[in-house]
Formats: structure tokens, sequence, C-alpha cells
């Protein structure tokens, strides 16, 4: 295990689930891990290991990382969720087009997002115009990349472990 339960990591873990990058398949193994190796638990691990439903677990590691006392977390936070979503797109889980979109509605929702969701509508808008283009896409989505490099790294560095716990517990299920 080598993720800080801290609740700067926590909150993390809750925006990996509210942007749909990992579900409970990705936390489960994870949870039972910082269980079997820590004395005394976190509750909220405790807690998340028994959930499946993503609601719940986003209330669980939410309202730790918001319990008291409060600590307030960097604006670089939204542009985590781009880049979670970023890395669905990477990974084939949501299309261009789908990225644009919830990426547009997520900063038009969030003003702190570092690109406005005018960023993300005009590249919908002309890759729609388009016809889809394949080539816009690619150009599209190295400009995305280059703009949002580092939250892109952080999410993948993040992410990875838990694609080995999802793996682990996929085969387990065999």
């Amino acid at each position: 295990m080598k993720i800080e339960l801290n609740r700067q990591t926590a909150r993390k873990i809750g925006i990996m689930l509210e942007s749909n990058l990992i579900w409970y398949k990705h936390y489960f193994l994870f949870c039972d891990e910082v269980i079997e190796k820590m004395d005394k638990p976190p509750y909220w691990i405790i807690e998340l290991a028994t959930k499946k439903y993503i609601g719940d677990a986003v209330r669980i590691v939410n309202g730790y990382a918001f319990s008291e006392p409060f600590e307030a977390f960097p604006d670089s936070l939204y542009d985590f969720h781009i880049g979670c979503l970023y890395v669905r797109y990477e990974r084939k889980e949501l299309s261009w087009a789908s990225f644009l979109e919830e990426s547009g509605d997520f900063a038009d929702g969030y003003q702190a997002v570092k690109k406005d969701c005018q960023f993300f509508y005009y590249m919908f808008n002309d890759y729609h115009d388009s016809e889809y283009s394949l080539d816009l896409e690619l150009k599209q989505a190295e400009l995305v990349k280059k703009e949002f490099m580092n939250e892109i790294y952080e999410v993948q560095g993040i992410y990875t472990p838990f694609v080995d716990y999802f793996r682990k517990y996929v085969l387990s299920q065999k």
C-alpha cells in the first residue's frame, strides 16, 4: 500500500469516484489491505470496504475528507477531476465527444477549473462540425493533455494502484 490516507488523498479518491474512474472493484481489496495492515484502520476505510453503491462510497469518502476540523483544499482539485475524465478517455471509457461535454459541464458548474467551460464547448462544437474528425480529435486531445498534463500524471499515479486492485478483484471472482 503506497497511498497516504490523509484528507487530501481521500478527497482525490472521492473525485475519482465522482468522475466514475473507480468503483467498488477498484477499492474493495485496497480497503481490505489497509484493514489487514493497520492496527487501527480509519473508520472511513472500514465503512467503504462494505459499500458497492457509488453514491454511498462518495458519501463515505467525502464525509471524511470534509469532516471537522475543516481543511481547505486547493482549487487544483477541480482540475484533478478533468484529469480523471481524460484518463477515462485514454482508457476508451469515454468518447472524445463525451469527454468534451462532461468536462465543459463540470467547468461550467465549478468556476475554479483552470480552463473555463467555453474551452471545452468550443472544441466540442468544432469536433461536431468536423463530423467527428479523427485528426481534429487527436489535435484537441493533445491540447487538453498539454493544458492538464500535471493533473493527468497525478491522476495516473493514484489510479495505477487501484488498477492493480481491480485486476486482483476480477481474478478472485473467476
